[in-house]
């Protein structure tokens, strides 16, 4: 009998103790991926102990029965063969492969990779009875000297599986790449060559046993370079972040399988943040998953974005669900202590269960979302069975449109004119966001700007619609046209940021815009949340040359101040205000006070929401200076705006000149 080297063997075992170890220590997502590779962790192990043992056993068997030499051997072929089947599940799991393809698809694919490890299995167990029975060993045999000997019918057909799985994972890796980094792809290929040298070596020098090692390097590798539990984990908290609810829901749904989603929400971790720093609310986001994990051990904690927790449970009847928010608002009424500072911290519950109340992880957050950001959810428990889920689906399809509207060109600026009533003529434009759906139809501002506002996308709008004008007014002569002034909105969000001005005013340098062109429409909204950095702002580009409105008055908050404290030069009154006025007594008499009042502190009106000859000479009676709506023009493309203007200042050109000869 000649001497095994174990040593590679040894060297291995010693390699996987420390990996196994470290797993358990790491906080893994229960999905098929880390179940995988912890089986492949154990499994390798075990071939190895039992490969040792069945080589110590070859050396000298004097004190082991026959028995137990046939036991151990077919131990270690259990588990050498048993790997090959893990890895191929574990290549699955990298690209989520059941979790993408059909029911019908997913059976089939399943019975590829178990019917071969069945039949492994299977022929592993008979080589004793067929060597006993019939004198036919099948993958090895023990002669009546325990002596260990490989050969059978099925030895090479037992290599054939081993090649069967690696070609059923390459497959599913490729067919899957775009989902893969090229530095997955080629670490987990780097398992097959490792195994391939390793069973080469092992065939031309049987007494150096290097397999094991060779699928112990592979597996370091992919402990190191794959298996990132932090890619899933939230940094402050430790708990699982919302890239790993959305893999264990989807997962989940695609089973079939029924479980509770309660989402935690804070409400006032901004206020947190601003008033005791970001490092203080960190330790209550801290000490608040420290609470779930303890009280909820059973469920999975999620810490989805700042304040918005979430426990899933896989198990649970309606009682359940009362007892969750019981101990939830019995905890959330006392308060919470970190370091000195002592605070209540207020939170609202939301109830979602699966698939009864979502059929998607996108559709759970959106509903969590939503309870988070819309005013009418804004109660301690809200079930989402209660949520319109119809308007959640539709907000959810207009954000996603916000998101990949500028990219695909679904944005475009239209232009409402401006009628001057001393002069008689059109004198410019307000500037209008339009927006189309990916069929092309138009989405209504009054729907997408509120929830831009929510995404911040809003600052993008704002910041298109700007440019666009800058460069529609720098590609013509605007006196040609006629155009003496063009309104540009200006959101909450945009009033809210210290470098508004600079901005503004930089567009306008690069573009070559003179600055008394543009007037900017500021609402009473954006007057009542900013007034600090707002006033610091409007006086810049006052000084500048570009003109202020007050936008929507009426609408809002109504405050006086901000007409005398803040530079406007014009007042746009709401289009509802106007008709009510125009309908109502009172209301008419309120409209002819409050524009005798902007009149006599030197502010100029337009008024909005003009579609009647008779609202127009009523308006100009009442005193407005500009008037616009529907009368005039609606909304309209930029071509379309500019042809209407040149159209207009060719005629009053003409009628000048006719004025003039006739005078002559």
């Amino acid at each position: 009998m000649y001497p095994l080297n174990i040593n590679y063997d040894i060297a291995a075992l010693f390699i996987f103790i420390p990996l196994i170890i470290s797993h358990f220590q790491k906080k893994n997502l229960p999905i098929v991926q880390n179940k995988a590779i912890l089986a492949f962790l154990i499994v390798a192990f075990a071939a190895t102990v039992f490969d040792i043992v069945s080589s110590l056993i070859q050396m000298d068997s004097t004190n082991w029965t026959l028995w137990s030499v046939w036991l151990f051997n077919i131990l270690c072929y259990i588990a050498t063969n048993t790997l090959s089947y893990i890895y191929a599940i574990y290549c699955g799991s990298l690209v989520s492969f059941e979790d993408t393809i059909s029911h019908k698809y997913n059976k089939i694919y399943k019975a590829l990779i178990i019917i071969p490890f069945v039949l492994q299995m299977i022929i592993i167990f008979a080589s004793v009875p067929s060597y006993y029975f019939f004198d036919k060993p099948l993958l090895f045999y023990i002669d009546a000297s325990k002596n260990y000997h490989r050969g059978g019918i099925f030895f090479y057909i037992n290599y054939g599986f081993v090649i069967y799985y690696t070609i059923v994972a390459t497959t599913v890796l490729l067919k899957r790449r775009k989902d893969l980094k090229i530095s997955t792809l080629l670490v987990v290929f780097c398992y097959i060559f490792f195994m391939i040298l390793g069973v080469i070596i092992q065939l031309l020098v049987p007494n150096l046993l290097v397999q094991n090692f060779g699928i112990c390097v592979a597996i370091v590798m992919f402990s190191a370079f794959i298996q990132k539990p932090e890619e899933f984990l939230e940094g402050v908290t430790n708990l699982y972040n919302q890239t790993a609810f959305i893999k264990m829901t989807r997962h989940y749904i695609k089973q079939n399988e029924k479980f509770l989603v309660i989402s935690i929400i804070l409400d006032d971790t901004l206020f947190i943040s601003n008033a005791f720093g970001i490092n203080q609310m960190n330790s209550f986001l801290k000490k608040v998953g420290q609470f779930l994990a303890l009280t909820f051990p059973h469920s999975e904690q999620y810490h989805l974005s700042q304040g918005k927790f979430v426990l899933l449970f896989k198990e649970y009847n309606p009682r359940d669900i009362e007892k969750y928010i019981f101990e939830l608002r019995a905890r959330f009424h006392e308060p919470w202590v970190s370091d000195s500072l002592e605070l209540k911290l207020y939170s609202r519950v939301c109830i979602v269960e699966v698939p009864k109340d979502s059929h998607t992880p996108e559709g759970i957050i959106d509903i969590i979302d939503m309870v988070c950001e819309d005013i009418r959810y804004k109660r301690s428990i809200v079930y989402a069975r209660d949520i319109d889920t119809e308007y959640t689906k539709h907000t959810a399809l207009i954000a996603h449109l916000l998101r990949n509207a500028l990219t695909e060109k679904r944005f475009d600026v239209y232009y409402q004119p401006i009628y001057s009533a001393q002069k008689k003529r059109l004198i410019g434009a307000e500037a209008l966001i339009r927006m189309k759906d990916e069929e092309g139809n138009f989405v209504s501002p009054e729907e997408f700007i509120p929830i831009s506002e929510r995404t911040g996308d809003i600052l993008r709008i704002g910041q298109f619609v700007f440019e666009s004008v800058c460069k529609t007014l720098s590609s013509i002569d605007i006196h040609k046209y006629g155009i003496e002034k063009i309104d540009i909105n200006l959101s909450v969000a945009q009033c809210m940021q210290e470098i508004l001005a600079d901005q503004i005013l930089t567009i306008c340098e690069i573009h070559r815009i003179p600055s008394s062109v543009i007037n900017m429409e500021i609402t009473e909204t954006a007057a009542a949340h900013t007034p600090d950095i707002l006033l610091k702002n409007m006086n810049r580009l006052v000084k500048e040359g570009i003109e202020l409105s007050l936008d929507d008055y009426g609408s809002g908050y109504s405050n006086m101040s901000y007409l005398l404290n803040l530079p406007f030069k014009m007042v746009k009154i709401d289009k509802y205000i106007v008709w009510s006025a125009f309908e109502n007594k009172k209301a008419e008499l309120a409209l002819k006070a409050t524009l005798e009042m902007i009149k006599k502190i030197g502010m100029t009106v337009l008024a909005e929401g003009v579609e009647t000859e008779e609202q127009k000479k009523w308006l100009i009676k009442m005193g407005c200076d500009y008037l616009q709506g529907f009368y005039f023009a609606k909304g309209l493309p930029k071509d379309e705006f500019l042809e209407l203007m040149l159209s207009q200042n060719n005629k009053k050109k003409a009628k000048d000149s006719e004025e003039e000869l006739e005078s002559i």
